[in-house]
């Protein structure tokens, strides 16, 4: 729940700091079209007033703007009905710019009928000095031209919206700032959350073995037990198994915390279920009795053979069993094995408080646990279903719950035909 409400929050968060960037990047290129067409319409206004000081065109002023032609974007060229004298056109034209507001750098050049190449050409700045003569394009026409040619059109445009970059560039560092702070933050408080979620693991991890060996030690210190050497034995097997389930089970914790995986591998032989979960039971008959616990048996009939990793099959039913009396009032189980399509099937019944259906697909995440409220008291707690998943899914076999809150879990292992023999 936590970490779905985490996750929920940090894509909101990026969803919503993406957007607002792309909000910023739309301003800015709305900002650079808007400077642009300022910039266009400031130069046109130049032209046409150049055409108006110096008389350049006997064409009426509401046609003088269909004689300039664009040939790119950084040029301008427009017809003019005869060459005007160099320091004519310096002096009006540069009056002109200063007027509109023209401060971009500008090659000008002036091109007779036919010519093919400059009568005279200059440039233009916003300090008003040359800055020596550029490159321009030039071409033979059939009638005069003027042209006037801005190599940094590009760069002067931006160069007007260097506030607006500013300010939006400093708003997106401080989105991309408060993004970062929030990752770590939340980086953060999922360490810790996993460290209290380890913490809560390993507790329940070992109780189950623990309350063994607390109640086999108190089996054997009853006087009568000293004259019973079968129940002595019993007792002090299970305490010695369990000893060695935990000796195990902590190098397979620290590999699951440590390096994200059970290290195991299936290692298969001969094993005859109906024994393997009669053992089971054995090792935890001291917690089923406690409990007042019961079994019911309906096991197949034979003892039937099939090819499995004896070691890893028995923790991974003993979790399930374990569960099953620890979730449960008054433990009523039934155990059973069966033949099924071809495929050998271990069921395993309890009367506890089973589990929610929406929480049913995520018993066997590594780490999850089944909440109820904010206290996590029903079975899915931990790594013990994790790890019996890998072993039914190395088996390559299937498990399968069904469960009723307040009624019961079913846990089906469905092992494939192939391992029968």
């Amino acid at each position: 729940m936590r970490s779905t409400t985490t996750r929920i929050f940090i894509v909101t968060g990026s969803i919503l700091i993406a957007v607002i960037i792309g909000v910023q990047v739309h301003w800015l290129k709305k900002t650079y079209a808007y400077e642009e067409n300022e910039f266009n319409t400031s130069v046109l206004k130049s032209i046409r007033g150049l055409y108006e000081d110096m008389d350049l065109s006997s064409q009426p002023g509401d046609k003088l703007m269909a004689m300039v032609q664009r040939p790119d974007l950084n040029t301008y060229l427009f017809k003019v009905e005869r060459i005007p004298v160099e320091d004519s056109l310096v002096h009006y034209l540069r009056t002109e710019f200063d007027d509109f507001r023209v401060f971009a750098d500008c090659q000008i050049g002036t091109v007779p009928a036919l010519a093919g190449s400059f009568a005279y050409q200059f440039s233009l700045n916003g300090s008003g000095a040359g800055d020596g003569t550029k490159a321009m394009p030039v071409a033979r026409k059939e009638f005069n031209y003027i042209i006037l040619f801005f190599p940094a059109r590009g760069k002067y445009i931006i160069g007007q919206m260097n506030r607006w970059i500013f300010t939006s560039g400093l708003l997106i560092l401080l989105l991309i700032g408060f993004a970062s702070a929030i990752y770590y933050f939340f980086k953060q408080k999922f360490l810790v959350e996993v460290q209290q979620d380890f913490i809560n693991n390993v507790t329940h991890e070992f109780s189950t073995p623990l309350s063994v060996i607390d109640l086999s030690v108190e089996g054997l210190e009853k006087p009568t037990v000293t004259g019973q050497p079968d129940k002595y034995n019993k007792y002090l097997k299970a305490i010695k198994y369990q000893s060695d389930y935990l000796k195990n089970h902590i190098g397979n914790l620290m590999s699951t915390v440590v390096a994200g995986k059970y290290h195991f591998e299936i290692n298969k032989k001969q094993v005859v279920p109906n024994e393997m979960l009669k053992k089971v039971v054995m090792q935890l008959e001291p917690l089923l009795t406690r409990k007042n616990g019961t079994i019911e048996w309906n096991l197949e009939p034979d003892d039937c053979v099939i090819m499995a990793d004896e070691e890893n099959l028995f923790l991974a039913l003993f979790n399930i069993v374990s569960n099953a009396i620890k979730y449960s009032e008054t433990p009523k189980i039934i155990v059973a094995t069966y033949r099924q399509d071809a495929k050998f099937c271990i069921s395993i019944k309890d009367n506890g408080l089973g589990i929610e259906q929406g929480q049913l697909k995520n018993i066997f995440r590594k780490f999850y646990r089944v909440q109820d409220g904010n206290i996590h008291n029903v079975k899915g707690l931990g790594l013990g279903l994790y790890f019996t998943r890998k072993v039914v899914d190395g088996h390559k076999g299937n498990i399968v719950v069904n469960s009723i809150p307040k009624i019961g879990t079913e846990f089906r292992i469905e092992l494939p035909g192939n391992n029968l023999s």
